[in-house]
């Protein structure tokens, strides 16, 4: 009796393993997928639009955004559709936009609303930045 509930605790342990196994190599899966996507050129166009909305002359040495770098690690799917894309402005963690980005039905993607922290709103403003 003893030895029949060993191993059928035995199997359970293994079933429950092999689960919490293929779980988390569905996530890691997952995650490679969305960092795919967001190296791409076809994201790599909807963010620089994006950034030239906020300011036109972003990515040029006369704006006051100078590069941006993908927070690959913040990644996420969004249960609404697209996907959640978080920035680093100039090199600066204070210096954030969160974006929703979406597949239009033309194939290409577009950055739809956007929050911007507040240290990069005062230096869009004009305002100094640092205060």
């Amino acid at each position: 009796m003893k030895k029949s509930k060993f191993i059928v605790l035995i199997m359970v342990a293994f079933s429950l393993s092999l689960g919490g196994c293929s779980f988390f190599n569905g996530q890691s899966a997952k995650k490679q997928e969305m960092i795919q996507i967001a190296e791409s050129k076809k994201m790599k166009v909807a963010i620089e639009n994006m950034l030239k909305d906020i300011d036109p002359e972003a990515l040029t040495p006369q704006g006051k955004i100078h590069s941006y770098k993908i927070l690959e690690n913040q990644l996420e799917y969004n249960p609404m559709g697209g996907m959640n894309v978080y920035l680093e402005v100039n090199n600066d963690e204070k210096l954030t936009i969160d974006t929703t980005v979406h597949m239009e039905d033309s194939g290409e993607f577009e950055a739809g609303s956007y929050g911007i922290s507040a240290e990069l709103s005062r230096l869009l403003r004009g305002d100094e930045y640092g205060k």
